[in-house]
């Protein structure tokens, strides 16, 4: 009697076939004879795909390799404007000058990039697709500056140099950041290191043939309006590219953004929004700050963290004010005429804020019928107008959870996480 025996990968794929005669030393081995473009297409992507990453990792991939191979070929036509910049090929230009412009280029950047990891280091995660978004139009911007340096006389063109290398720098902090963010997102299995492994690879692949095509382009154009004109054009292939590429990302983790598009869908129709149904609706660029609305449409407003003292010294002129205090947070309403501003301050304990994100959004879904006698109305019988009980939070946030939302990250607070701690002496 016969038994056979196999070898599989994640992905349920069979290695290796094992068939055992009656005794081991009969053992027959016959190998899985992989296709050659298969194989190649395995050395760049992770083991055991598609099982092992999430489903939106290999459009992400693709539109993100068809961004990088438009950026470096205006790299190459940027570089080859910096480089007449500095004198390359100029035998009246000094070498000296051309080392200072370099150095003070690279010095304020190198500046830049410090103080910018410094103050927005912590926003990138929770606004990962915004940022990652963000740095390309940095790099383009760093980029058409590059073209108008070989114009200029020495003092602009030192302005110049230094603006591309702190927009360049900015990009750097944003892209590599926000990369991180989204390569642990599309990770299933715990092969965030082969993930990042394999990107690079990728990478190289892709810059290599953008070079390349890069280097044909540059040897054959030469007219300043070619320049010019290929620059837009790959400019816009490039950014088009990239934000298909971050529209493609379905977070699990709810942001400001996410939370409050789930939060008014729940409140309007009583319906809960899977990460890809949100995908769909939120903004990259805007509405990063936690936008919110009343149910008319009719006030619309922000929301923010901060700390107790922020909470009760602001006091904007023309600004009616209304403070409300729970078991989890204090919280301040500005409102006047069709605008408001919130402001949460934690308490000590609260783990995530997503339960107060949650009551800011459904204050302001309720600012029309609150504000008919003034927003203490917010109050009838010492609870707020549309007040939603503690045990009906409790199923909502089951249901987000049964739908694959991870509600554990906390993605809400951009900054430093501060907390109220209250003594009674």
């Amino acid at each position: 009697m016969s038994r056979r025996f196999y070898d599989i990968d994640a992905a349920g794929e069979v290695l290796c076939t094992y068939t055992e005669h009656g005794a081991r030393e009969q053992l027959q081995t016959e190998k899985t004879k992989v296709p050659l473009g298969k194989a190649i297409l395995y050395a760049f992507l992770p083991a055991g795909f598609p099982h092992t990453v999430t489903e939106d990792y290999l459009s992400y991939q693709l539109y993100d390799s068809l961004q990088a191979f438009a950026s470096s070929i205006t790299s190459l036509l940027a570089n080859r404007a910096v480089l007449e910049g500095l004198g390359v090929g100029d035998s009246s230009s000094s070498p000296t000058g051309a080392l200072i412009l370099k150095i003070t280029g690279d010095t304020i950047s190198r500046i830049a990039t410090i103080l910018f990891a410094h103050r927005m280091g912590r926003a990138i995660e929770p606004e990962c697709k915004f940022y990652r978004f963000l740095a390309d139009i940095f790099n383009d911007s760093a980029q058409f500056l590059d073209l108008l340096t070989p114009a200029l006389p020495y003092f602009p063109k030192l302005s110049v140099i230094v603006s591309a290398g702190v927009l360049r720098s900015l990009c750097g902090v944003a892209a590599n950041a926000s990369k991180a963010s989204l390569s642990a997102h599309f990770a299933l299995t715990g092969n965030l290191a082969e993930l990042n492994a394999k990107e690079a690879s990728q990478e190289t692949v892709v810059s290599l043939l953008g070079m390349l095509a890069g280097s044909l382009v540059v040897r054959l154009v030469e007219d300043k309006q070619v320049v010019w004109f290929l620059m837009i054009l790959l400019a816009g292939v490039h950014l088009t590219m990239n934000y298909r590429a971050v529209r493609s990302v379905k977070m699990r983790s709810l942001n400001r953004q996410r939370a409050t598009i789930v939060f008014r869908e729940w409140l309007d129709h009583g319906t809960v929004l899977t990460p890809d149904q949100v995908a769909k609706r939120e903004s990259i660029l805007c509405k990063s700050r936690g936008n919110l609305a009343s149910k008319s449409g009719d006030y619309h407003g922000f929301c923010d963290f901060g700390t107790y003292g922020e909470l009760v010294s602001w006091n904007p002129r023309g600004y009616h004010r209304y403070d409300f205090e729970t078991s989890t947070y204090f919280m301040a309403i500005w409102h006047r005429g069709g605008t408001f501003y919130m402001k949460i301050a934690l308490k000590e304990g609260v783990k995530t804020p997503l339960a107060a994100w949650f009551d800011a959004v459904n204050h302001a879904y309720h600012f029309d019928s609150a504000l008919k006698d003034g927003l203490q109305s917010h109050f009838e019988n010492e609870m707020p107008l549309g007040y939603v009980s503690d045990e009906q939070k409790e199923q909502l946030f089951a249901a987000l959870a049964a739908v694959d939302w991870d509600l554990e990250t906390n993605a809400l607070e951009t900054r430093l996480p501060v907390r109220v701690r209250s003594y009674i002496p």
